[in-house]
């Protein structure tokens, strides 16, 4: 009963922990070849910038598609998700896995049906149009926000009309 290697390093890769341990120790690498006078003020510098950044990313619950950040300058519109199933969520339809209850909707955020039936209809307008081929159902099945407790594509069914 041996570990697989392969899939053992392939599930540590995809950790976020990983990839920020990672990050921090090509942070360290650059300052100790700046000490050493291997590379210049000026390029440590950058880099170092780029690398901060980097962890600042991997902090984050989600993913940017930079194209979308450089057309837009927007990081909420940037902001991309993967399913487990392999779907991409992208813009206002990511929901981190944060904990802080600005990164969740519930009914109660809703004045009205209509309104929560928008944001829904919504997020399944981007899944349909950044997943060429997803069948309708899945679509509908893809509650982000956990609106449609029901699942049959009325959301928020308590809250006025």
């Amino acid at each position: 009963m041996g570990i697989d290697m392969a899939s053992y390093l392939q599930k540590t890769r995809n950790t976020k922990s990983t990839r920020i341990w990672f990050l921090v120790l090509l942070v360290v690498i650059v300052i100790a070849l700046y000490m050493f006078g291997i590379i210049k003020k000026g390029f440590a510098i950058g880099l170092g910038v780029l690398l901060l950044a980097a962890i600042g990313i991997q902090t984050m619950d989600y993913d940017l598609d930079l194209g979308t950040l450089w057309k837009t300058g927007s990081v909420k519109e940037s902001r991309v998700q993967h399913t487990k199933d392999g779907v991409v969520l992208m813009g206002d339809c990511v929901k981190p896995a944060g904990k802080s209850e600005s990164y969740d909707l519930n009914c109660s955020n809703f004045s009205t049906q209509a309104e929560a039936q928008a944001k829904y209809d919504y997020c399944a307008e981007q899944i349909a149009e950044n997943n060429k081929g997803l069948d309708r159902a899945k679509i509908m099945s893809l509650d982000v926000y956990g609106l449609d407790g029901n699942k049959n594509g009325v959301v928020c069914e308590a809250l006025p009309g």
